[in-house]
Formats: C-alpha cells, sequence, structure tokens
C-alpha cells in the first residue's frame, strides 16, 4: 500500500560515530553530530563527512572543540552555514565572537599557517 513512499524516503547515514568510535580530536559538533574540523580561523570553518543535515543559509549553534599541535580550547558559537559540497565538506561564517575568543583564533590561525 505504502510502496510509493519508499521512493520519496530517504535514509541520512548519522554523522556521529558509530559507538565505540573516537571522535576527531578537533571537531565540530552540531546538534550532537561530530564533524572533523578541516579549517578555523576567526571568520569562519570547514568541517568535512557531512550528511547534508544542514542547508546553506541555515543558522546553527555549534560547539568549535579543537585538539591538536597549535592549540587546545573549546568554545561555543552562532554560525550560518554558507557553503555545501559533495565531497562531504560543509563551511560556516561565525556571528559575534567574544573578543577573547576571536584573539584565540587569530593566534590559531597565525600559528598553523606558519608550520
Amino acid at each position: 500500500m505504502f510502496e510509493w513512499l519508499k521512493e520519496i524516503v530517504h535514509e541520512k547515514k548519522p554523522a556521529t560515530p558509530k559507538k565505540g568510535a573516537p571522535v576527531p580530536d578537533s571537531h565540530i559538533k552540531v546538534d550532537s553530530r561530530c564533524y572533523p574540523l578541516v579549517n578555523l580561523n576567526a571568520k569562519g570553518f570547514m568541517a568535512g563527512d557531512f550528511d547534508a543535515s544542514l542547508a546553506v543559509g541555515q543558522n546553527a549553534a555549534i560547539t568549535v572543540v579543537v585538539n591538536d599541535r597549535w592549540g587546545k580550547f573549546s568554545f561555543n558559537a552562532r554560525c550560518s552555514i554558507t557553503a555545501a559540497d559533495p565531497k562531504g565538506r560543509f563551511g560556516g561564517s561565525f556571528a559575534i565572537l567574544p573578543p577573547d575568543v576571536e584573539q584565540a583564533l587569530i593566534k590559531y590561525a597565525k600559528n598553523k599557517g606558519g608550520k
């Protein structure tokens, strides 16, 4: 009776790692899903393993966790999703950040760029 529904509804694969799988050290967390951090600066971010659960233009509350050789910090922010590509990456631009977070991101980007 509902055979037509199977063609319309598509299951989304979860972006959250399977139970027992490690969460990436540096990641973006959106609605309890973790996406590995690809790039980060004071203007915004790029993350991977995107599952199309967010749309370009959508606003989101996120948690950014950085834990690598260039920095160890985390913060909560509001962002606007600005890009999503078929390769599984998406990006966002931050809304207003507190000055201390903005300075930490500037320092982080400078340290990472200098390798």
